[in-house]
């Protein structure tokens, strides 16, 4: 064991740690009220993706969460006032997930605070070392998605 602990999974745990704190911290900064992480991810997803619609499976898929997670992630966004389900108009059995004017009013406070969060996460690194970060993680994620 080199340093405190050497072990893949633990400083990830570690890390996802740090990023919901600091995810709360510049949401509070920034008044959004009631957002969360993963809130945020899928609020920038949603209003990128705003020619098309969005379902929950597209949240599951993007942020590579189970249905039971989307479903209550998505529960959390429509009780704190950022989106509404609404039924498709292809498919009665589907809602479609739309933002409301709540969120549209703070996506600016949104968007920046992915961007700060961002840069946090990017300071001091070199755009080398963040596409080898990239690689390296996603390489995780398929061990993990393989087993």
């Amino acid at each position: 064991m080199i340093g405190k602990h050497s072990e893949v999974g633990f400083e990830l745990r570690e890390l996802m740690i740090l990023l919901s704190r600091v995810i709360d911290q510049e949401a509070a900064a920034r008044n959004v009220d009631k957002l969360k992480g993963p809130q945020a991810w899928a609020l920038g997803f949603i209003k990128k993706n705003d020619h098309r619609a969005i379902y929950q499976k597209d949240i599951e898929e993007e942020l590579s969460i189970r249905k039971p997670t989307a479903s209550r992630l998505i529960d959390r966004m429509e009780k704190n006032g950022f989106v509404k389900r609404i039924p498709s108009i292809e498919d009665k059995r589907l809602n479609q997930i739309v933002l409301t004017k709540k969120a549209e009013k703070n996506m600016n406070q949104i968007d920046d605070l992915v961007q700060t969060v961002e840069g946090r996460l990017k300071n001091g690194l070199t755009e080398e070392e963040v596409q080898t970060y990239l690689k390296i993680t996603r390489r995780i994620k398929k061990n993990l998605e393989n087993n």
